[in-house]
C-alpha cells in the first residue's frame, strides 16, 4: 500500500501541450484571406440600445483571470459578457467592425468564430467570438457590424453541457499565429500580451 501512495504521488503532472506544439493541428480551419474594408467603427456585438456604449453589456468574467477548466491554470485571454438588458432568449452576435471571417473552429458549445480586420493604419488585428450556437458565416464571408455570426446559447441549452455557456467568450487579438489554441493554451503574462489586447480596455478606446 505505501509503495503504491508513493507512485501516485510522484508520478509526473500532466502537461497541456504547448502552443507551438498544438498549432498546426488547427491550422486546416484558418483562411488566409484580406478584409475588403477597412475598420473604420467599432460597435459591442450585440443587438443592445446602443452599441457604442459599453454600459449596454454585463461582464461577467475579466481578461487574465486564472483558470482552472480544460487545462488547469491557465489565462482567460477574453472577457464574458452578455446583453446587459437582453430583448429576448434569443441573443444574436455580430462581428464589431468591417472584416472577414479567417476560422470556424472547435465544436458544439466551444464553437468559436474569428474575424480578421485591417486597420486605418494598414495593421492587421482580429476578434475571436466563442460559445456560438448556430453560426451563420463560413471562412472568406466578409462582414460588417450588421452581419449575424452566429447566436449565443440559452441557459437551457447551457445546462445540457453541465456548464455556463449562456455568454460571449470575446477576444481581442494582436495576431491568430496560434490559430486558435492560445486561447487554453496560454499559461503566463508572456504569451498573454503578445497576442491578446485587453478587450476592456480596446472598448473603453474605441467605442466612440
Amino acid at each position: 500500500m505505501k509503495f503504491i501512495l508513493f507512485f501516485l504521488f510522484t508520478l509526473p503532472f500532466f502537461e497541456a501541450p504547448s502552443i507551438e506544439k498544438d498549432k498546426d493541428r488547427w491550422k486546416p480551419y484558418y483562411l488566409a484571406v484580406e478584409p475588403e474594408k477597412t475598420a473604420d467603427r467599432w460597435l459591442l456585438p450585440f443587438d443592445v440600445a446602443d452599441r457604442s456604449k459599453t454600459s449596454s453589456i454585463k461582464i461577467i468574467s475579466i481578461f487574465g483571470d486564472h483558470r482552472d477548466s480544460y487545462y488547469k491554470g491557465h489565462i482567460h485571454t477574453a472577457i464574458d459578457i452578455k446583453p446587459a438588458k437582453p430583448k429576448n432568449n434569443y441573443i444574436p452576435v455580430y462581428a464589431m467592425a468591417n472584416g472577414v471571417v479567417c476560422s470556424v473552429h472547435l465544436g458544439e458549445n466551444q464553437k468559436t468564430v474569428v474575424v480578421r480586420h485591417t486597420l486605418k493604419d494598414g495593421k492587421t488585428m482580429f476578434t475571436s467570438y466563442k460559445h456560438l450556437k448556430e453560426v451563420y458565416v463560413t471562412n472568406g464571408k466578409q462582414v460588417n457590424q450588421n452581419t449575424k455570426l452566429a447566436r449565443l446559447f440559452t441557459k437551457e441549452e447551457s445546462k445540457r453541457y453541465g456548464g455556463d455557456y449562456h455568454h460571449l467568450h470575446l477576444e481581442i487579438r494582436k495576431k491568430f499565429d496560434d490559430y486558435g489554441c492560445a486561447s487554453w493554451l496560454t499559461f503566463n503574462n508572456t504569451q498573454l500580451n503578445e497576442r491578446f489586447y485587453n478587450p476592456q480596455d480596446f472598448l473603453k478606446q474605441n467605442m466612440k
